[in-house]
């Protein structure tokens, strides 16, 4: 095309005609070149790492409120992400699943996902999964608008499910929704592992749309403790832990909620000097 030499501005870029598009300037990060730069150091602080136990994983916000109610003891260990306590292990004698709490003071960048969870599943080796989290009941694509109040309680598995537990009092999570916590890294992976451990994810609607994951990992911030997460109907978690738990086969005793979060900051122990967190809830 004819340039004015005169001109003020450089003409826009759609206007330039190249037939090799490394011709052209585009101003545009590449996409993913940040990912390559990072390291997925992950580590176990313990004092020793149940194997071939079931798996209980509660992830954000839902595992913060759902925390307060859950009698789960003192601290057993850590899981750190690059020295950055994400989630942490318990063993209260109500259960004989293992549990880890995930992502309550820091939130993984999509790029952490799969090595936390390679790395869970590898150390753990479970004999099944069961999952709880939340999910976006305003941003749900229905054949009819849900409101809060009235959203179900919704499941995704990778096996056949138990239409006696779930089907009956949950709905399944149906497309095009997506889920993109670190919930679908475990039934990712779990879908593909050769070993064919059974996964589940119990989900609770929330009416909050999450914010994107971070591109960043950051620091543990106690300052979470403080912030309220959603006031969720004491017949829903209650009814949410026994799908969780069923799925497993396990009948464990009522959610019953007891003070905040922050007030049981001071029952975890620091469990070493990997990083910083070493408190938790």
């Amino acid at each position: 095309m004819d340039v004015d030499p005169l001109a003020d501005i450089v003409p826009p870029r759609h206007a330039i005609e190249s037939d090799e598009e490394e011709d052209e300037y585009n101003p545009l990060p590449i996409a993913g070149s940040y990912v390559r730069d990072r390291v997925t150091d992950v580590k176990f602080i313990a004092d020793a790492i149940p194997k071939g136990k079931n798996l209980v994983v509660v992830t954000g916000d839902i595992a913060k409120y759902w925390a307060c109610g859950a009698n789960l003891g003192e601290q057993n260990g850590g899981v750190y992400l690059n020295k950055v306590q994400v989630g942490l292990f318990f063993n209260p004698d109500w259960t004989s699943s293992t549990i880890i709490v995930s992502e309550v003071l820091t939130r993984l960048p999509v790029w952490a996902m799969h090595q936390y969870v390679f790395a869970i599943l590898d150390a753990l080796k479970p004999a099944k999964v069961a999952l709880l989290d939340a999910y976006p009941a305003p941003a749900y694509i229905s054949e009819r608008r849900i409101l809060f109040e009235d959203a179900p309680l919704r499941y995704l598995a990778i096996q056949a499910v138990d239409e006696t537990l779930l089907k009956l009092k949950a709905q399944p999570f149906a497309p095009p929704n997506l889920i993109q916590s670190t919930s679908a890294s475990f039934l990712s992976v779990l879908s593909v592992s050769p070993s064919q451990i059974p996964g589940t994810l119990i989900l609770v609607p929330s009416p909050h749309i999450p914010s994107s994951a971070p591109k960043v990992l950051q620091s543990s911030n106690f300052s979470h403790f403080d912030e309220d997460p959603v006031e969720w109907p004491q017949a829903t978690i209650n009814l949410a832990q026994e799908l969780l738990f069923g799925t497993i086969g396990e009948n464990v005793p009522r959610w019953v909620r007891q003070g905040t979060t922050h007030n049981k900051a001071s029952s975890v122990k620091n469990k070493g000097d990997v990083g910083e967190g070493g408190m938790y809830i």
